[in-house]
């Protein structure tokens, strides 16, 4: 009798978020919460990329604009429909646990294993780790350290 052998399928739970003209791809665990589009409190003297402040379950949370941290000048202020998601921080240390992040429509999860990713030769901004085709999608993986630090400027 021949042995069988099981394929342990390894898969992460991930969320594809639109943006731009891309999608930045993130672990689910990164998100706590998606939330309609609402109103931001601008924030005085505030770098470009800081649409301002939300205030959110008691908290008050910067919200960013990843594509103009990022260093890209377009806006994607407009008609398309918005949303937020707001952040769980990677490092709670010297500053706010949360952050807002602009996306142009609903995220959506889906589960990935080594075969449905690819790297993507491309020039990277300070904001991202890597650029990957996610099936027929374009993705990139954003650098929460860099926009951590960011963060960390803010007043």
């Amino acid at each position: 009798m021949a042995a069988v052998l099981a394929v342990d399928a390894k898969e992460l739970a991930c969320v594809m978020i639109p943006i731009a003209d891309t999608h930045l791809l993130l672990p689910n665990v990164t998100i706590a919460e998606i939330l309609p589009w609402r109103r931001i409190k601008p924030l005085e003297n505030g770098p470009k990329w800081c649409l301002g402040l939300l205030g959110w379950r008691g908290e008050t949370v910067p919200v960013i604009q990843f594509e103009s941290l990022n260093g890209r000048s377009e806006s994607v202020a407009g008609t398309r429909s918005r949303c937020l998601l707001i952040m769980n921080r990677a490092r709670r240390a010297n500053g706010r646990e949360f952050y807002g992040l602009v996306a142009t429509g609903l995220p959506r999860i889906v589960h990935l294993t080594d075969d449905d990713i690819a790297n993507q030769s491309v020039r990277l901004g300070p904001a991202e780790v890597a650029a990957l085709h996610v099936g027929t999608e374009t993705a990139v993986v954003p650098n929460l350290s860099f926009i951590e630090e960011q963060l960390s400027t803010l007043p």
